[in-house]
């Protein structure tokens, strides 16, 4: 359940304690009594229970309606190690989650406050899951779980979490899989509406399920589109994120499109990122903590410990943040795409910007995100790092005032998924903060993800693999991601 101050994350838990604590919390019987509404208003006759694995690919189960009341109860079943799957569902060995427990399952506990009514799916709703082993102990390698645990984290320092997010995608024609339409059309008003049956039909439907679009428009690359999300308060901005993503996808097919959140499908056409804006907000006064009128930048002393420990560990972090051997294509000086952990103010160059913008809605964008950044990683460790900025009081080096691109002073982020993996794994105080289960997951499956692209593709690893798109990519990650 999504009680910030009733349910620990680490907290062993059966399906019966956790729908008996909602029972007991005003709170939580008010969402039974809203789900019953909604499954009666809306001729509900199929319930997903839906997780996510570590590249925010969703994996379900369709529940009959006749059978989700006793789930809630009891808890489903999933195979414990689906979390370890890679994109094309290949089960990545020594995670901990496979051979180690015999493949066992586990069995979730659904989040209440995530039932949601599809209406791009006919009677149809979702609920999200977190699972557990039978025992009751929560699988602490779930990015939604760990997510949970540093938002608690924040709650307990006094702040409450603010997010918003950006999405660019691609979209081909299905069957053909050519791009929707050509050049490189960015805020181009003819390509903004390029199939206004499919455009508006889109937005209207994914409105009408409660996600608040604020932009579209189309981006640089030929069928390249971007729409972005208000922000909200805590982990419904990033379960709506994530939602968001898939929900794109499944109507792009029924108007006869793929969109693909695949970094780079194309090697001379720009990549396709995600954004993460994020402030802090004062949960007793409701002000914006990163803004401080007394300081000359307008910036709090809190928002530049919390900017310096993103920094310090954004090379680490590229494991979540570039989580594909593609995405390493997109760090890449003069296309648009950050290669540098700096930050400055409006400048598209560095790694982190600060809109010029202050007030209430002073925040940080975190650039370094690739479109298929499982946007619960994206959020977790910008703030596992910012946490360890704050909490170790981090100096926060001067913004970059010029073209940091044109810079070849700076070190740049690493440039392959070897050289992220090696970040991380050198990066001590990351790791502790992540805890062994999430580092051994990670670290078993980036070597397998490098391991399968060794072996599928023979210019791996050589300077020749990053002028081209394979074909070997674009099989294994356009129409999953």
């Amino acid at each position: 359940m999504t009680y910030l101050t009733d349910i620990d994350p680490q907290e062993s838990l059966t399906p019966k304690e956790a729908m008996a604590k909602a029972k007991n919390n005003v709170y939580g019987n008010n969402l039974l009594l809203d789900i019953d509404h909604k499954i009666k208003e809306h001729d509900i006759k199929y319930v997903r229970f839906e997780q996510y694995d570590l590249y925010g690919i969703p994996r379900s189960k369709n529940v009959p309606i006749n059978y989700f009341k006793h789930y809630l109860e009891h808890g489903l079943n999933f195979y414990g190690g689906i979390l370890t799957c890679d994109v094309q569902t290949r089960c990545a060995p020594g995670t901990g989650y496979g051979e180690e427990v015999t493949y066992g399952d586990a069995r979730t506990i659904p989040d209440l406050s995530t039932f949601m009514v599809l209406p791009w799916v006919p009677n149809t709703a979702r609920i999200i899951v977190d699972p557990h082993w039978y025992d009751g102990r929560p699988l602490m390698a779930t990015p939604r779980i760990l997510l949970k645990k540093y938002l608690k984290k924040y709650y307990d320092l006094g702040y409450i979490v603010r997010f918003g997010f950006e999405f660019e995608f691609y979209l081909f024609k299905e069957g053909t899989l050519e791009p929707a339409y050509g050049s490189q059309p960015i805020f181009l008003t003819l390509y903004n509406n390029f199939d206004i049956d499919y455009l508006y039909g889109m937005m209207d439907t994914l409105q009408a399920a409660g996600f608040r679009i604020i932009t579209q428009n189309s981006e640089q690359g030929p069928g390249q589109q971007e729409l972005n999300l208000d922000c909200r308060d805590g982990l419904a901005a990033v379960d709506e994120a994530q939602c968001f993503k898939y929900a794109i996808k499944e109507i792009s097919r029924q108007y006869g499109y793929v969109a693909s959140f695949m970094t780079k499908p194309y090697i001379d056409r720009c990549a396709s990122g995600a954004h993460i804006h994020i402030s802090l907000i004062d949960r007793r006064t409701g002000q914006n903590a990163f803004l401080d009128n007394s300081q000359e930048d307008g910036l709090s002393d809190l928002l530049k410990h919390f900017l310096a420990g993103i920094i310090e560990h954004a090379p680490a972090n590229t494991v979540f943040t570039a989580p594909t051997v593609n995405c390493y294509k997109r760090y890449r000086p003069g296309v648009c795409a950050p290669t540098t952990a700096t930050w400055g103010f409006e400048n598209r160059s560095v790694g982190f910007r600060i809109k010029s913008t202050r007030g209430q809605s002073t925040h940080l964008e975190n650039r370094l995100a690739c479109a298929p950044a499982n946007p619960y990683l994206s959020a977790l460790s910008t703030l596992a790092a910012g946490y360890l900025g704050i909490k170790d009081v981090m100096a926060c080096p001067p913004p970059a005032l010029h073209d940091v691109w044109a810079d070849p002073s700076i070190p740049l982020l690493p440039d392959s998924l070897e050289d992220s993996l090696l970040a991380f794994q050198q990066d001590s105080d990351l790791k502790e903060a992540y805890g062994p289960e999430l580092v051994k997951v990670v670290e078993a499956m980036k070597n397998w993800d490098i391991k399968t692209a060794k072996e599928n593709c023979p210019s791996y690893g050589t300077p020749e693999f990053k002028t081209f798109i394979s074909e070997w990519e674009r099989e294994e990650f356009l129409e999953i991601l």
